[in-house]
């Protein structure tokens, strides 16, 4: 009897180390399967993304020397098919890596397989950029103690006009989509000590066999999340527009030979905002010395780069003698010493003995 006792504690550990390994077992099995479904579900977000930072290399914008058509985006419908093709070739093995190619088309671990992914790339008008819109500037007519209001008549465009129309348009951008089959494999048991007389009251698993997508779940069978990026650029970084403008104070109007595409571009904003908004300071001079040195409402641009040591000497007569503005003045008796510039014909403020 006393042997007896003493042998009850060793069957009570045995019989608890097998009831708990039932279960631990079971939360293992199912740990590593969940996260195997997890990793591999990444495998296929990571596809749909990498395209659209891929697409961010692509030229959207190009600068044309024409001053009709100043914008170019005959390239942008290229980029979405690009980029989809080297994405699907590149993620074919659920691995984005140039330095692991390989022929296989699906990932099979311990309890899990994933195959047949599929990439989708599309150009998305949905995805713009909200350009600043209201109605385009135009000349008011001054309102004493209020706004100025417009004359009858007078051109104030529409709504949805920009200035940048026709150099900056909102062509959208491009969206990804990634999908794949992930299924259980026969190594998950479906079954485990379940049912009338067993252990577990609910059936051990059901055979995975489920579309994954990149984002969201799928709705009847298909992926309906994606994702979206923005493209565009203005394209100054050609040749073509990378050129000097001198200026040219006696041609408005005229593009510089070595950047017209910079300078038509620059004009086109200045002639959606309605150029000059008035006359004002041709007034101002035609009253004091008789004489306007500009057409106030010409179109003039000079651009010169920092390689370009470009320094004004040669300033309009007067222009020194202003004290106040001296210091931001592009010229006169204190600017820096050795310049270059091309004399102009024309006097400060329209000093007409000039």
């Amino acid at each position: 009897m006393r042997a007896a006792l003493q042998r009850l504690p060793r069957g009570q550990s045995t019989v608890e180390l097998a009831l708990c390994l039932l279960v631990f077992v079971t939360v293992l099995i199912f740990g590593i399967h969940f996260a195997e479904v997890g990793y591999l579900s990444l495998k296929v977000h990571e596809a749909a993304v990498s395209p659209l930072w891929d697409s961010t290399a692509f030229r959207v914008h190009r600068m044309l020397e024409n001053r009709e058509k100043v914008s170019d985006f005959g390239a942008f419908d290229s980029i979405a098919p690009r980029v989809m093709g080297n994405a699907q070739a590149r993620y074919r093995d659920f691995d984005g890596r140039s330095s692991t190619p390989g022929t296989r088309t699906h990932v099979t671990q311990v309890f899990t397989r994933v195959d047949d992914m599929l990439v989708r790339c599309a150009r998305d008008e949905e995805v713009e950029f909200d350009l600043p819109r209201s109605r385009r500037p135009a000349l008011r007519s001054p309102q004493p103690g209020n706004w100025g209001t417009f004359p009858p008549g007078q051109d104030v465009g529409e709504p949805t006009d920009s200035v940048l129309d026709g150099i900056f348009e909102n062509v959208g951008g491009v969206s990804c989509a990634a999908e794949a089959h992930v299924e259980g494999l026969p190594t998950l048991p479906t079954s485990f000590l379940e049912g009338e007389g067993g252990f577990f009251r609910e059936k051990h698993s059901t055979r995975l066999s489920m579309k994954t997508c990149a984002t969201g779940r799928a709705v009847g069978g298909k992926c309906q999340g994606r994702y979206g990026i923005l493209l565009g650029d203005f394209g100054f970084s050609d040749p073509e527009v990378s050129g000097h403008c001198p200026l040219q104070p006696e041609q408005p109007n005229v593009p510089c030979s070595e950047n017209r595409a910079f300078y038509y571009s620059a004009m086109k904003v200045f002639d959606a905002n309605g150029r000059a908004a008035g006359r004002a300071a041709s007034d101002f001079a035609e009253f004091f010395v008789g004489h306007s040195p500009i057409d106030e409402g010409g179109f003039f641009m000079s651009y010169r780069g920092e390689e370009d040591n470009y320094i004004e000497r040669s300033t309009p007569r007067g222009e020194s003698q202003d004290e106040v503005d001296r210091p931001r003045n592009t010229g006169g008796v204190d600017h820096k010493p050795t310049p270059n510039r091309r004399p102009s014909n024309k006097c400060f403020l329209g000093l007409s003995e000039c």
